[in-house]
C-alpha cells in the first residue's frame, strides 16, 4: 500500500512541477507545492493556442490540462505567494517560507523528497538598441503572448490598431557571449515562428518579417511546417542593429540586407523580441542552502540530479536545468517523479 503521510515538496508551480505533483499524487503520496508567483502554470500559462484550423503542436495546452488534473489531486497542496527562507538538509528536509503579500506569519513543513523547478527568469532586452519599454509598440514574445491570450489578435499598443508590418527578432539575449548568454533558448524559434504563422491565418494581410541568425528545429514535422511557413513569412539571415521611432510611433528598423549587400532601413508597426531563456535569479540562494553547485551558466548541474542527488533526496527538473520545451519540461518531470518515488521505495518510505 502507499503511505500519503509521507511527503514530496516541489518548488515551484509551472509546467514542470504541476506535471511531477500529478504523477507524485497518483501513487498515493502527499505533494505541496511552494509557488514565488500568485498562481500556478508559469511561463508556459502565458503561451495561447496556435492552432491554424488543426494542431501544430505548440503544447500551450499541457499547462492548462496539468493544472486542471493537479486541482483535482486531494493530496495536492499548492501554496502560492509565497518565497523560501531557509532549507536544511538533514534526515529529509525542513523548509521555511514567508508569505510575500500577506501579513500572514511564516510557515515550516518537513519533506522527505524535494524535488525543484524553478523553471527559467525570460531576459529582459531593456539595454538592447531596440527600445524595449521605451517605445510602445516593441514587445517581447511573452508580452506578446498576453496581448493574444487577451485580444485573439495582435495590435498596437499605441492606439489598438492592427499591425500591417510586423518583425521578429530573434536571439534577444541568447547565442550573445558579451552578456554571458551564450546558449541557444531552443523554444524561441518555434514559437515565434507559430505565431507568425497565427497572425496571417487571422489577419492575412498583414506582412511578417522574420530576423534570425538561423532556425532551431522543433517539434517532428519540422521540415514540412517550416517550408510553409517560409512561403508565407519573409525570412531574413540578419539580426538589426537597432530600432529609432519615426512620426506615428512607427518603428525604422535598420540591418545590414545579405541579399543586396548593402545596410538599410525598414519601417514597421509592430516590433516583437524573441526574449531569450535566462536562469532564475532564486537558483543561486537555493543552491547555496543545499549545498549543490550551478553550472558555468546559471541553471541546476545535470549531473547534480544523477545518483548523488538520487541518494540525498534531491531532484530537478524542467527549465530548472536549461532551456526546454513546455513538451519535454513535462517529461523530464515525469522522469524525475519516476525517480522521486523509487528513491522513496528504496528508503522504506513508500510502496507502490
Amino acid at each position: 500500500m502507499n503511505l500519503p503521510e509521507r511527503q514530496v515538496v516541489i518548488v515551484g508551480a509551472g509546467v514542470a512541477g504541476l506535471a511531477a505533483a500529478d504523477e507524485i499524487a497518483r501513487w498515493g503520496v502527499a505533494v505541496t507545492m511552494l509557488e514565488e508567483a500568485p498562481r500556478t502554470g508559469g511561463h508556459a500559462s502565458r503561451y495561447s493556442c496556435k492552432a491554424l484550423g488543426e494542431c501544430v503542436a505548440c503544447g500551450a495546452c499541457l499547462a492548462d490540462e496539468r493544472r486542471r488534473r493537479v486541482a483535482d489531486r486531494e493530496n495536492v497542496t499548492i501554496l502560492a505567494g509565497v518565497r523560501i527562507s531557509t532549507i536544511e538538509n538533514k534526515v529529509g528536509f525542513n523548509i521555511h517560507y514567508e508569505h510575500r503579500n500577506s501579513q500572514e506569519p511564516p510557515g515550516g513543513l518537513k519533506a522527505d523528497a524535494l524535488l525543484l523547478t524553478t523553471g527559467f527568469q525570460p531576459y529582459d532586452p531593456s539595454d538592447k538598441p531596440y527600445g524595449y519599454r521605451r517605445f510602445p509598440n516593441v514587445l517581447t514574445l511573452l508580452d506578446a503572448e498576453d496581448r493574444l491570450q487577451r485580444e485573439g489578435v495582435l495590435t498596437c499598443p499605441s492606439d489598438g490598431r492592427p499591425p500591417e508590418r510586423i518583425a521578429f527578432i530573434q536571439c534577444v539575449g541568447s547565442r550573445d557571449s558579451r552578456i554571458g548568454h551564450p546558449w541557444c533558448s531552443k523554444i524561441c524559434c518555434g514559437a515565434a515562428l507559430r505565431m507568425a504563422r497565427l497572425v496571417q491565418y487571422r489577419r492575412p494581410e498583414t506582412v511578417v518579417t522574420f530576423f534570425y541568425i538561423d532556425v532551431q528545429t522543433f517539434g517532428k514535422n519540422f521540415q514540412k511546417y517550416y517550408d510553409q511557413t517560409r512561403r508565407q513569412v519573409r525570412m531574413v539571415r540578419a539580426i538589426p542593429g537597432d530600432i529609432v521611432q519615426s512620426e506615428g510611433q512607427r518603428l525604422q528598423l535598420a540591418y545590414f540586407d545579405p541579399d543586396a549587400s548593402r545596410a538599410t532601413e525598414e519601417p514597421f508597426d509592430l516590433v516583437i523580441l524573441s526574449a531569450g531563456i535566462a536562469p532564475n535569479t532564486d537558483n543561486p540562494s537555493l543552491a547555496d542552502m543545499l549545498g549543490v553547485r550551478l553550472n558555468a551558466a546559471g541553471f541546476f548541474h545535470p549531473h547534480e540530479s544523477d545518483e548523488g542527488r538520487k541518494r540525498s533526496g534531491l531532484f530537478t527538473a524542467g527549465a530548472a536545468l536549461g532551456p526546454m520545451s513546455i513538451a519535454e519540461s513535462i517529461d523530464s518531470a515525469g522522469k524525475a517523479a519516476w525517480d522521486i518515488m523509487n528513491y522513496l521505495k528504496s528508503n522504506g518510505l513508500s510502496k507502490f
